[in-house]
């Protein structure tokens, strides 16, 4: 069985750093899309605290820590071309620690008790909250190695 403690360290980390990144790159690089590609930096991050909260809040039965509105910008199917406003970078800074410190005391409460399976795109399923983590985890790691290329392409 995974260990909860440390597939919650891994997601605080890659979050950790990802806040590192959003308050020493500027912020017109954060929303510019890279030439041949549809999202940026912040719809990279949005998108990873969106399907954070969905996969493991909402499959979960359980209320998101996110609104309604940041979770339509990000969900998967979108891009900065569909948005009606712009993001507020200090929202998304706030939620990318937020959300994890608030996933350590619901993962310590133990309110991860139903969960509703489901498949990713990339054929893996889901059956319970520690799966979703993990593949929050994977996910994660996939957007942050994107976020990298954009800056190798947008810083000169």
């Amino acid at each position: 069985m995974a260990n909860e403690l440390f597939e919650f360290e891994i997601l605080k980390a890659s979050r950790t750093r990802l806040l590192q990144l959003v308050e020493t790159v500027d912020n017109k690089i954060l929303f510019k899309i890279p030439e041949n590609f549809n999202n940026n930096i912040v719809w990279q991050i949005g998108h990873c605290i969106t399907s954070q909260q969905r996969h493991m809040y909402m499959r979960s039965g359980l209320p998101m820590h996110i609104s309604q509105e940041f979770m339509e910008m990000f969900k998967i199917g979108t891009s900065p071309h569909t948005w009606k406003s712009i993001p507020d970078i200090d929202e998304i800074k706030h939620l990318l620690l937020y959300t994890v410190n608030q996933l350590n005391k619901d993962l310590e409460s133990g309110i991860f008790v139903k969960y509703q399976p489901f498949s990713l795109p990339i054929g893996i399923f889901i059956n319970n909250h520690i799966q979703a983590l993990q593949a929050a985890n994977f996910h994660e790691a996939e957007h942050s190695g994107i976020i990298l290329n954009y800056l190798k392409l947008l810083i000169k």
